[in-house]
């Protein structure tokens, strides 16, 4: 049922009135009414009934925005975990039309959503998670305009209530010298010790280092490509990357290389498969535990090799696209500590103040003007 259409009422008989409606361009009539104005009114209030009886429910759209994610080319982890936020967002008006959407019913979703307790932490939900929450509902009501289900969004002015954190907590630089020294002892033996080494010396995601294949080893093992493998694709476009492999890892990956199909896995499981991303975010915290630092997540190592970049003066535009970002402000927001972007600006600073040292004058004098 597309439209609905109520004309202006007619005397259908003496002293009754009725209004037609018209539906999808069908005529139907409307209830009678003692006076042109109640007659129009009770047609109005009929067809506002029959859409509601033919349009979908807010689970039912749901479930249609996941089809649209797919053919949109979103990976799984999209399209298989934004409806269930959604689902988590609206869950007291799923069986109702989006009729019921004005902007106070949303906002009192949203409340309502920031006082649930977590399952996993027993906990409310963290100021991180129910603003991702209103984000994601944010974005579903513009596919509702979109696809002329709503004429405007009634959660663009909802702000999102506390500040939510940039950034994963990082180990400091001896802590991160200590695991790496204690990984690169276990990495001839052991596939953790060497996913731990690709996180933290080439910032690579836990989601790359579980997909590289023996073809994925080139030049001579100096690289490393990130790119598509089977059922599995980069998570952005720039993050199809050649990295490069620090020497100390090369003979560590030839090993794991040697003698293997182009297609195998260069860190399979112990049943030949491929491991799931998870897999590092463990063995990064049984390592942290073995060499006696603070327990982070595999993506702050990512988080420190930025930081450690940044601070030794590396351009931040070369380290984004190092990491596989789109854009700059994704690595200076969410992996740069400030503290290391203040010290590594503080020493250009300096340095483009001191004069230069005695024996850079004298190199600079004994160099023939073009």
């Amino acid at each position: 049922m597309d439209s609905i259409r109520v004309t202006a009422p007619l005397e259908h008989r003496p002293g009754q009135f009725r209004s037609r409606l018209i539906i999808d361009g069908q005529r139907r009539w409307g209830p009678m009414g003692e006076t042109p104005k109640q007659a129009e009114k009770l047609a109005q209030r009929l067809a506002v009934e029959l859409q509601r009886a033919k349009a979908p429910t807010i689970d039912e759209l749901i479930t249609e925005y996941r089809q649209y994610l797919i053919e949109k080319g979103n990976k799984s982890a999209s399209y298989d975990n934004t409806p269930l936020r959604l689902r988590r967002f609206f869950v007291s008006v799923m069986s109702q039309t989006v009729a019921v959407l004005s902007e106070s019913r949303c906002a009192g979703l949203y409340a309502r959503l920031r006082q649930q307790i977590s399952e996993r932490t027993g906990k409310p939900l963290s100021v991180d998670t129910h603003r991702a929450y209103l984000a994601d509902a944010r974005t579903f009501g513009e596919w509702l305009i979109k696809t002329k289900r709503l004429t405007t969004n009634p959660l663009t002015k909802i702000e999102g209530v506390g500040r939510r954190n940039t950034g994963k907590p990082q180990l400091r630089h001896d802590e991160a010298r200590r695991l790496t020294g204690l990984c690169m002892q276990l990495a001839p033996m052991e596939d953790g010790a060497l996913s731990v080494l690709l996180a933290l010396l080439m910032g690579l995601r836990a989601s790359e280092i579980v997909t590289r294949t023996v073809r994925d080893l080139d030049r001579d093992g100096t690289i490393l490509w990130v790119d598509s493998v089977e059922d599995w694709s980069p998570k952005t476009a720039a993050s199809r990357r050649p990295v490069e492999v620090p020497a100390q890892l090369q003979p560590f990956l030839w090993d794991r290389a040697k003698d293997k199909a182009p297609t195998a896995l260069l860190m399979p499981s112990k049943k030949g498969r491929r491991h799931d991303r998870g897999w590092v975010r463990k063995e990064v915290a049984r390592l942290c535990e073995l060499a006696e630092v603070p327990i982070v997540c595999a993506h702050s190592l990512r988080g420190f090799h930025a930081t450690t970049a940044v601070a030794a003066g590396a351009s931040p535009h070369l380290v984004a696209a190092a990491l596989g970002h789109e854009r700059v402000s994704i690595t200076l927001t969410n992996y740069v500590t400030p503290a290391s972007l203040a010290s590594a600006n503080q020493q250009r600073a300096v340095a483009a103040l001191l004069p230069a040292a005695p024996g850079q004058h004298k190199q600079a004098s004994a160099t023939p003007s073009p």
